[in-house]
């Protein structure tokens, strides 16, 4: 109501001021007198109100959203009447609409072409990476063999990571939901990492319990393991220390524990490590790392129903913690 008065009250006081200065030039002239005056004020100003009110009618729907502004896209289509000024404001905001769906729909294929491409691209990749490693079986046990499967093994994981961040957009197409034995893939992953483990002279201890199980997607657990305990090797390099895999319960959750006994992480970067290409003072201090593994790891529990919590200590070792509903 403020903003359509402060609209029309120029053309009011505009409209009464020619009024006013014609009655009293006619008044002047002897052409009228007092009570034709007041006859003729009183009948403008029903003229004039009459046509407020109705511009007021016709326009409400319009001034109400000069006010409040447009919060939702879907308000962008409302019917603003059939006033000259509701009816061009639609005309705009319609505009606008199919100017914004056509950009996102742009968008939405420039996107979706990125990543065919990576995914080819990983594909494609992964392939030399399989025939060196063949290759390197008749070389096996050399040093310079050694040497060129950790950093195939880096490849190979680096490639891994970006496929499984190419899938994030199109999770609900690509995860199916069953029960996990938690042992025997922990235990295959174990396997799967040694190289890795003796590398870094690391002692992992599976304390899990044979029958543990849970209901998770089997393919995208088992990355979400395997990027935490990459992590927890990578920070707890020396001699003698160990790598914990535990579970323990409460009354909601099955929870998972994966302890290391590494640097630590910092408490003021503890916050963040879930972020994008967060590194932080260790990422700084290695080297290696994308900042992406654990904000992978977070997105995929969040798509999952799961929760990951994460407690850590300078200089005496991180907790990771999977939490499964039960």
């Amino acid at each position: 109501m403020k903003l359509f008065i402060n609209e029309y009250k120029g053309y009011i006081f505009t409209y009464y001021a020619g009024i006013i200065i014609t009655l009293i030039y006619c008044k002047l002239m002897n052409f009228i007198k007092i009570s034709e005056i007041v006859y003729i004020l009183l009948f403008n100003t029903f003229i004039v109100s009459s046509f407020i009110i109705y511009k007021y009618i016709t326009t409400k729907k319009t001034y109400e959203v000069f006010k409040k502004g447009i919060k939702s896209l879907d308000e962008s289509m409302l019917d603003l009447g059939k006033s000259p000024i509701g009816k061009n404001v639609s005309n705009v905001l319609k505009q606008q609409y199919d100017r914004y769906i056509s950009n996102i729909q742009e968008q939405h294929k420039i996107h979706n072409d990125h990543l065919t491409f990576i995914n080819h691209w990983i594909h494609q990749m992964k392939t030399p990476v399989s025939v060196i490693n063949l290759l390197l079986q008749e070389y096996e046990g050399e040093e310079v063999s050694s040497n060129i499967q950790q950093e195939l093994d880096k490849i190979d994981k680096g490639l891994n990571m970006a496929m499984y961040f190419a899938r994030l957009d199109q999770f609900q197409k690509d995860f199916s939901v069953g029960k996990v034995n938690l042992y025997n893939d922990m235990v295959a992953l174990i396997n799967k990492e040694r190289r890795l483990f003796i590398k870094n002279r690391i002692i992992p201890k599976v304390e899990l319990d044979k029958d543990l199980i849970v209901y998770s997607d089997k393919k995208w657990l088992r990355f979400i393991l395997e990027q935490i305990i990459i992590n927890g090797v990578k920070y707890t390099k020396g001699h003698g220390k160990s790598l914990i895999i535990k579970n323990r319960e409460d009354s909601e959750y099955i929870i998972i524990d994966i302890i290391d006994e590494g640097i630590g992480i910092p408490r003021k970067d503890i916050k963040r490590v879930f972020e994008p290409f967060f590194t932080g003072e260790n990422g700084r201090k290695f080297g290696e790392s994308t900042g992406m593994g654990l904000y992978i790891v977070k997105k995929v529990c969040d798509n999952l129903g799961h929760r990951v919590e994460i407690k850590s200590e300078v200089e005496k070792g991180t907790r990771v913690s999977i939490l499964f509903n039960k």
